[in-house]
């Protein structure tokens, strides 16, 4: 069975909100680990101290909170989306049903 163009654009859809959450996450956690100050840290050998990585995390959590409409907008949005999407399945699954 070819898919609807209705089912095609909710997928095209949904997978547009999931890449602007993990660009999202991706910017974050780019900007968190630039602030992270410390020489070592962005040496690039292993020089990666504990200390590094409890300023990275404090840093990462910040930004996420202060992202945290943004985040739970989209967040919201593609759960919105998935459960349209497992409908519309559910919803074409019973009419094949009842044809047969």
């Amino acid at each position: 069975m070819t898919p609807s163009p209705e089912y095609l654009r909710m997928i095209a859809a949904r997978n547009a909100t999931e890449t602007r959450l993990r660009e999202l996450d991706r910017r974050l956690r780019e900007a968190a680990d630039r602030a992270v100050d410390s020489p070592a840290a962005h040496r690039g050998d292993s020089g990666w101290r504990k200390s590094d990585e409890a300023a990275y995390q404090a840093a990462l959590a910040a930004l996420r909170y202060r992202s945290r409409n943004e985040i739970g907008a989209l967040t919201v949005k593609l759960d919105r989306q998935q459960a349209a999407i497992r409908a519309w399945l559910a919803k074409a699954g019973g009419h094949r049903a009842k044809r047969n």
